[in-house]
């Protein structure tokens, strides 16, 4: 038996789980996963209601991240998990990113600002990695790196980001500050039966 403490993650844009039974497969212990389409929260209830092993202490929050207040939420998690929603950069899409109101990475980098993590993972289309959106996935990538620093009311991203990359170039020190890495990854390296870059 395994008497390793868990540790403690919060999931954004669940789905139907798949992201979260993976990290539960690897040793985390979900202390809540957000979702506002009503049909993939029925899945996570069902899976939850027959115990499957992997999904059986779980609690759905079914609502838009949009309106979640982290503090009531939850306290001392570990780690920020999710997919945020791909449309805005799928290559099958209409490819608006930022301009698109699916673009949730303002609400994921909410989440790892408010719950301070001890890490993080989001996973998206590899879409998002192509040069027509490189400038707004360094902003993603920034605002990651140093989520205290909030963009202003009276700033449009491209101003935000300006102020991002001085204080990356800069000697300022931030409070908190992570160290983000992105990969490319295909799922079927890893024995998913299918190709699926993420």
């Amino acid at each position: 038996m395994n008497d390793m403490k868990k540790l403690t993650s919060i999931e954004l844009f669940t789905g139907a789980g798949g992201l979260a039974l993976g990290l539960e497969a690897s040793g985390w212990n979900h202390l809540g996963l957000v979702e506002r389409d009503r049909h993939a929260c029925s899945t996570l209830r069902l899976n939850e209601a027959k115990q499957h092993s992997l999904a059986k202490n779980w609690k759905v929050i079914e609502g838009d991240v949009r309106s979640i207040n982290y503090q009531e939420l939850v306290e001392g998690v570990e780690m920020v998990a999710g997919g945020p929603p791909c449309q805005p950069f799928s290559l099958g899409g209409k490819h608006k990113a930022y301009n698109d109101h699916r673009d949730m990475f303002p609400e994921a980098v909410r989440a790892v600002r408010e719950l301070r993590p001890m890490c993080f993972l989001f996973e998206n289309v590899k879409g998002l990695t192509r040069q027509a959106f490189a400038t707004y996935f360094e902003y993603i990538r920034l605002q990651l790196h140093y989520p205290t620093c909030v963009r202003k009311r009276d700033e449009n991203w491209e101003q935000h980001l300006s102020r991002l990359e001085k204080l990356y170039t800069g000697r300022t020190k931030q409070a908190l500050r992570y160290k983000v890495v992105s990969r490319l990854l295909n799922a079927a390296d890893y024995g998913v039966p299918q190709y699926r870059h993420r």
